[in-house]
């Protein structure tokens, strides 16, 4: 039988929503200098060196380098933290023996993959564009997508234990 859920994972889940609709904010108001771009993390499927030479000269020139290696970098900071926090907590709830080992992992190298993205994006935002390498590139880009394979496993997980309760409790209902 599943544990419940604590009572502080509702605010805990609340908190991740915020600071992800906060770093949405970010980089779709000061960090998209034209519909072409858009921040490293969310592409998915990675980037080259013409994309990161390109976006990066684009921020520099709208002024975005700051922001990125500011506000966006804490809200980046903070939330793979406070999402690796509420998905390990449904994982521990939720799940038994390989599957809560699996996922556990998982969880923890999504993390690990993220804040190595971070530091590889912060690098090549430190750097000119005609500076960047293609190494640095495919590194932080290798790492992003790492981030992804690691999370999509885990997000699917938790809307599946999402749509069970759910289901469960419109049967309870009934």
């Amino acid at each position: 039988m599943a544990d419940p859920l604590p009572r502080w994972f509702g605010p805990l889940l609340w908190a991740a929503m915020l600071v992800f609709a906060a770093m949405a904010w970010t980089a779709t108001r000061s960090l998209t200098p034209a519909p072409e771009w858009s921040v490293f993390d969310a592409h998915v499927f990675g980037y080259d060196l013409d994309y990161a030479q390109g976006y990066i000269a684009a921020l520099r020139a709208a002024d975005g380098i700051e922001v990125y290696l500011g506000r966006q970098r804490m809200l980046d900071t903070v939330f793979p933290a406070l999402l690796a926090a509420v998905l390990l907590v449904v994982v521990r709830a939720r799940f038994r023996g390989v599957a809560q080992i699996g996922l556990g992992a998982l969880v923890l190298f999504y993390l690990g993959a993220d804040y190595i993205e971070n530091m590889r994006v912060a690098a090549m935002l430190r750097t000119a564009p005609d500076a960047l390498t293609q190494q640095m590139v495919q590194a932080a880009s290798l790492a992003t997508v790492l981030k992804y394979a690691f999370l999509a496993p885990c997000l699917i997980a938790a809307l599946v234990v999402y749509v069970q309760g759910r289901i469960a409790q419109s049967e309870g209902s009934s």
